[in-house]
């Protein structure tokens, strides 16, 4: 298949429309499990502070949902990416120039990674309600959360193609942790916080394994381009979902508040 057959093939009404449909569904479950979460908290404090409670933890907890998967759709980005270099033939027609850049195309593809997530939460769907610490915590989640798709792919779906990268990603997303965290006890209280937010991970994989088991089986998806790939494209609905939800819900918020002191005057 060329590039156009490519475009052609994911830019069928049809096929964008379920997987549109699939996202809204997805996200909206895992926003109503974390909205039921947070209002069964909010229960062990007094009627007056509850509606702040629930506003700054539900707020803070969407959001950290939120930036594991853009952690994780960064991930498959670069991920994918360095599969198709490989596989349209850099890697096997230009063996020497492979064998001797291949290390720093990765890394340079990481490096950009990081810079996406940043960009992402910062800019594109900002996401203000967390802290620094728990940036770090998602995105040690976002690492598990690859070594659990790498592990689907090697044992149960059977791909050896991502191999001989495995290792080195590992090495490189250990090592951002080490190098950046300013001491050992840090990076144990960032382990610590990661783990207290497992179950954003399940959400994360409840909607990467939807998204996947959708599109591959109505045919969107296709199996010749790489799983991480297709995963990747998968995410890209759901980032699109998060946005509209994100910005239309800072819209109605600002347009209460600008309400708020008409109605009490």
């Amino acid at each position: 298949m060329t590039l156009n057959d490519y475009l052609y093939h994911y830019l069928q009404i049809p096929y964008i429309l379920l997987m549109l449909f699939s996202s809204v569904a997805v996200i909206g479950i895992c926003l109503a499990i974390l909205n039921y979460v947070i209002k069964k908290r909010a229960l062990q404090y007094t009627p007056e502070t509850r509606p702040l409670f629930i506003r700054k933890e539900g707020d803070g907890l969407i959001e950290r949902f939120y930036e594991l998967i853009f952690s994780a759709t960064s991930i498959l980005l670069f991920v994918g990416i360095y599969f198709l270099i490989d596989f349209f033939g850099i890697g096997t027609y230009n063996s020497d120039f492979w064998a001797r850049y291949n290390s720093l195309i990765l890394l340079g593809f990481i490096l950009t990674s990081v810079t996406l997530i940043s960009v992402v939460d910062n800019f594109i769907i900002p996401l203000n309600n967390m802290r620094p610490n728990e940036r770090a915590s998602m995105r040690l989640i976002g690492m598990l959360y690859m070594l659990i798709v790498f592990a689907y792919i090697k044992f149960i779906y059977d791909d050896s193609n991502y191999d001989s990268i495995i290792l080195y990603f590992l090495t490189l997303v250990i090592g951002r942790f080490v190098y950046f965290d300013a001491s050992v006890q840090s990076f144990h209280n960032a382990v610590l916080d990661a783990s207290r937010h497992l179950s954003l991970l399940l959400l994360a994989l409840f909607c990467t394994g939807v998204m996947a088991f959708v599109g591959f089986t109505s045919g969107y998806l296709l199996r010749s381009n790489g799983v991480v790939l297709n995963l990747f494209l998968a995410h890209l609905y759901l980032m699109l979902v998060i946005f509209v939800i994100h910005h239309t819900q800072m819209f109605l918020r600002k347009k209460r508040e600008r309400r708020t002191p008409g109605r009490r005057a």
